[in-house]
């Protein structure tokens, strides 16, 4: 990030406004000001006129002034749908990987992201008309699993495009359970919602808190934009109890937090988690008349014991670097031992995520300038979703295939843990490190001026993985 005009004097006098809902995030990062930045003069309190940094969450951020002058910095980009809304997401990734098939380029997106399709829907009586036009080439590969064991079909997952901690999600695999998943989404009729009114049980406001699928029920009248996504198979599964008996694999997601400065570049943290669902992973299957996504669904929010107490963060969620010596397996007929992990093998997955994220940031930037406009004078952490799977012709441990699943924004770190908190700091350092004292020109604790990073170059708990310009990115 080019540091602006900022003169001496006012460095001393650089304001900050830090405030986030969660006690976890908001001391992290007052810690990591203090540390690198002593001399900053720090306030929770939402600010009458807004200081030079804000460090907040998007929706108490005040963003006119630091909109139309590039001597304030925030915590956010202001628009930032074409990466954090999944519909959109993948429209932007489809549109980018179109133009890089027409000027003969590869993509980290290739394989990097799953075959899909957008759909807008209300009522399930509209999925007709969707299946003969642009759901074609969906309602084909259906057809061919009518009749087929559930082993032998290609299975879908359905999500909700402005949905967030695994609401909405669903598998399906034949017209019939699709259909099946918007009724259930439907919302209640008049004659029915008079009647539960009438009983004082019940009204749409309670969606959301519908038993479901793992309480994880939505209304299509509220969500109405959806992707579909092929199913990624073979993921790489692994024991977390190993050596304790039985061999038991677990499916997992890694969530990597993503770093994007100005206009822009973009660093991945070696602070990177890979979640673990608690069930053992099988292949996708219907129990009791549907799907079973307990060993798919790897969100820490949606994990619950055998009596359905919510499991400890901590002992589903790991450190990516501590996967080390573990031993990876896969799944088909029963668990198969693929290898054993070693620093090789993290350090080349951990450089496909860095090219996987970011290719999509460079998408957004090419293709989604509407929904994602990349301004000199903010910053954002973005906790990005990837699940990694075993190549179809693997026999043995490879460097596997790198999917990427979403963007969030203001990601929950409380997930990370109290174990992990010590590299959520020095990540959170890192940050202030890369993006702020350079914006204002302060000189930070311990450490002297250096050039700027090159791309794949580590530093402060952060590789920088890409970089790019936007044209025009002030009015």
């Amino acid at each position: 990030m080019t540091p602006t005009a900022t003169p001496a004097a006012d460095n001393a006098r650089l304001t900050a406004f830090v405030n986030f809902p969660s006690p976890y995030t908001q001391a992290l990062l007052e810690r990591a000001l203090v540390a690198v930045l002593p001399a900053l003069e720090m306030s929770s309190d939402i600010p009458k006129e807004p200081p030079k940094l804000q460090w907040a969450d998007y929706d108490v951020l005040s963003l006119d002034v630091p909109r139309h002058n590039p001597g304030y910095l925030i915590s956010s980009y202001i628009y930032r749908k074409a990466l954090i809304r999944k519909h959109q997401l993948h429209t932007t990734v489809n549109e980018y990987l179109a133009k890089c098939r027409h000027r003969g380029i590869k993509s980290a997106l290739e394989s990097g992201m799953p075959k899909g399709w957008v759909l807008d829907i209300q009522f399930a009586d509209e999925l007709d008309e969707l299946l003969m036009d642009d759901l074609y080439e969906l309602e084909e590969v259906m057809r061919g699993n009518e009749g087929r064991a559930e082993g032998e079909r290609e299975w879908f997952i359905l999500k909700p495009g402005f949905a967030e901690r695994g609401q909405g999600i669903r598998m399906f695999s034949t017209e019939d359970e699709l259909r099946a998943i918007f009724e259930e989404f439907e919302p209640p009729s008049e004659d029915e919602d008079e009647d539960d009114d009438d009983d004082g049980e019940r009204n749409d406001d309670d969606a959301d808190d519908d038993a479901g699928v793992g309480g994880t029920a939505v209304l299509t009248s509220h969500m109405r934009h959806f992707v579909i996504q092929e199913y990624v198979p073979r993921p790489v599964l692994f024991d977390l109890h190993e050596g304790d008996g039985a061999q038991l694999g677990q499916k997992f997601h890694l969530r990597a937090y993503v770093l994007v400065t100005g206009a822009y570049t973009v660093h991945l943290a070696h602070t990177m988690l890979a979640l673990f669902s608690d069930a053992p992973y099988t292949p996708p299957r219907i129990v009791e008349g549907q799907v079973d996504l307990r060993p798919h669904l790897t969100n820490t929010c949606l994990q619950t014991d055998a009596y359905g107490q919510a499991v400890e963060q901590d002992d589903l969620v790991r450190l990516f670097w501590d996967l080390e010596g573990r031993t990876a397996l896969a799944r088909d007929n029963g668990y198969n031992v693929m290898g054993t992990v070693d620093k090789e093998w993290l350090d080349k997955t951990f450089t496909k995520v860095g090219q996987v994220v970011a290719e999509a940031v460079k998408a957004g930037a090419e293709c989604g300038s509407f929904n994602l406009q990349l301004m000199e004078n903010a910053f954002e952490i973005f906790g990005v979703d990837l699940l990694l799977s075993h190549p179809a012709d693997a026999t043995s441990l490879v460097v596997p295939d790198v999917t990427l699943l979403e963007f969030n924004a203001s990601p929950d770190f409380v997930q990370t843990g109290d174990v992990l908190r010590p590299k959520l700091l020095d990540m959170f350092k890192g940050v202030v490190r890369i993006s702020i004292a350079p914006f204002f020109g302060i000189d930070t604790v311990g450490e002297e001026k250096e050039e700027e990073m090159e791309l794949g170059e580590d530093r402060w708990g952060w590789r920088l993985v890409g970089k790019g310009q936007v044209r025009a990115s002030w009015a």
